[in-house]
């Protein structure tokens, strides 16, 4: 049976300030950017805390969030190039060598009103380790509590209850 579009997500995070600005600032200057770019957040989730991966190297935690938007155009590739812009603008360095380098902004397309596309050398919707992280889980299923899986159709709630008793959480933590 298909599955009803969910929406758009964008997952949010960041551990590294930027000049006088915290985490929690960045991230919120983020959401302007994308209203600036002519998208609407519609809803956006709590802010989570969460041990930076892999665990045990002394790197700050991430504060991260979800968002649901609706976009100016019905374009994954366009938000995509977007959302890099944004990253830039906030100092974002990608690290060639190590994946889970610290960073100001972190935005990545979660979910894409279910479509899904794999193997493809630009983007791969729906986020390709969302059953795998607690920090996209707790917050998607905060303001969407019935998303399911595009690829799948499981439960976001069954996939998070699948990563507790595999024990793989990330000590996730939601702030008031």
């Amino acid at each position: 049976m298909p599955l009803e579009p969910s929406g758009i997500f964008i997952g949010l995070g960041s551990n590294l300030g930027l000049g006088s600005k915290a985490p929690r600032d960045i991230l919120l200057d983020a959401l302007d950017l994308l209203l600036q770019n002519g998208d609407r957040v519609t809803t956006l989730s709590s802010f989570w805390s969460t041990k930076a991966w892999p665990p045990n190297r002394g790197k700050p935690d991430y504060l991260n969030a979800i968002c649901r938007i609706e976009t100016a155009d019905e374009d994954p590739l366009a938000l995509l190039q977007r959302c890099q812009v944004i990253e830039a603008r906030m100092n974002r360095i990608r690290s060639l060598n190590d994946r889970w380098a610290n960073r100001t902004l972190d935005l990545d397309i979660v979910d894409y009103n279910g479509i899904v596309s794999v193997n493809c050398s630009v983007i791969t919707l729906p986020h390709p380790r969302i059953a795998e992280r607690d920090f996209v889980l707790l917050p998607l299923l905060e303001i969407a509590p019935d998303w399911r899986h595009p690829v799948s159709g499981t439960l976001g709630r069954v996939l998070l209850q699948q990563l507790r008793e595999s024990g793989n959480l990330n000590d996730c933590v939601r702030l008031d």
